[in-house]
């Protein structure tokens, strides 16, 4: 009769530890920022919930005149097209769309609409250094930054040369 009571006392003890353990694992999930994709690679998630419409660049006051040091040849255009459009890597179409004027069909996902890369006043204006900047950094809430899925930086710059290539004139009225 006793072995029986401290068989149930272990069994009972034991069931309870668990419970207590999946309890407090499901707790810290629901409130966790972080996620850990199927690569088993952990990455910061920004809460669903905040207002992210307020962010902006955090640029270096110099980001302008960070000068290019990979030449805007087919080559590098080519290259940074296909950056762009690799979802492993630059992914901006998901946003931008192909051509650089949005893409519409992701718009009601996004947080807000993105930057129009054809519009030629508005890129006429960006250095080479400042786009650099923007797509190594990202917007938090907003932009992924570059650097994580393209740590290379000649990778970026790529992409950066193939931008510029994106303005159109406008249309004529």
């Amino acid at each position: 009769m006793r072995k029986t009571i401290v068989t149930f006392a272990v069994v009972a003890c034991f069931v309870l530890t668990i419970s207590a353990l999946v309890f407090t694992s499901a707790a810290q999930n629901s409130n966790s920022s972080t996620t850990v994709n199927r690569q088993s690679e952990t990455r910061q998630v920004a809460p669903a919930n905040q207002d992210f419409s307020k962010n902006t660049w955090e640029l270096p006051e110099d980001a302008d005149k960070t000068k290019n040091p990979v030449a805007a040849t087919p080559e590098s255009i080519a290259k940074g097209k296909e950056l762009y459009l690799a979802r492993e890597k630059g992914n901006c179409i998901f946003c931008h769309g192909e051509t650089g004027a949005g893409n519409e069909a992701s718009m009601p996902r996004l947080r807000r609409k993105p930057a129009d890369l054809t519009n030629k006043e508005r890129m006429s204006v960006m250095s080479d250094g400042e786009l650099f900047w923007k797509i190594t950094k990202g917007i938090l809430g907003i932009m992924p930054a570059g650097e994580r899925k393209m740590p290379e930086a000649e990778e970026r710059w790529h992409v950066v040369n193939y931008i510029k290539t994106l303005p159109k004139d406008p249309a004529k009225p």
